[in-house]
C-alpha cells in the first residue's frame, strides 16, 4: 500500500478461509461526479451472491473505513447505492453513512451518503 494514497487509495480482496468472496474499492471520485462526490474518496464493494447476509461486507467496509482514517485522517467518504438495494441501503446506515442526496441515474433513484471519521468516532455503539 501506498503511504499517500492518490487515485486509488485502496483496493482489498475479500477471503474466506482462503477462497475470493468479494472486493472493497476505495478510489477518488473524479471531479466530474456529482459535486458532493467529486475529489473524495468513494466506497465500492463487490460480493459473491453466496457470501450474502453474513456480515462479511460490514466486517470488510468497516475495516476499510478504518484503515483509510489511519492513512488520510479526518478524509470524507462517499457512497452511491440504489434505493432499491435494501442491503446496501442497510449496510450504509450501520456503517454510519448519512445521506448527501438522491439523483436519479441508470433508471433508477440513486442515494449518495457521507461517511465522516469525526462523526463516527462520536456515535455510541
Amino acid at each position: 500500500m501506498p503511504e499517500v494514497p492518490e487515485r486509488w487509495p485502496g483496493s482489498f480482496v475479500v477471503d474466506l478461509d482462503g477462497v475470493m468472496i468479494g472486493q472493497i474499492l476505495l478510489r477518488r471520485a473524479p471531479s466530474s461526479r456529482r459535486s458532493a462526490a467529486a475529489g473524495k474518496v468513494d466506497l465500492g464493494y463487490l460480493f459473491l451472491p453466496r457470501a450474502w447476509g453474513f456480515g462479511y461486507a460490514s466486517e470488510a467496509c468497516a475495516a476499510a473505513l478504518e484503515w483509510i482514517e489511519g492513512v488520510l485522517p479526518g478524509e470524507p467518504v462517499v457512497l452511491t447505492t440504489q434505493t432499491a438495494n435494501v442491503g446496501s441501503m442497510s449496510l450504509a446506515a450501520k456503517l454510519g453513512f448519512t445521506e448527501v442526496e438522491r439523483f436519479r441515474a441508470w433508471d433508477a433513484e440513486q442515494w449518495l451518503g457521507q461517511w465522516s471519521p469525526v462523526c463516527s468516532a462520536t456515535e455510541p455503539e
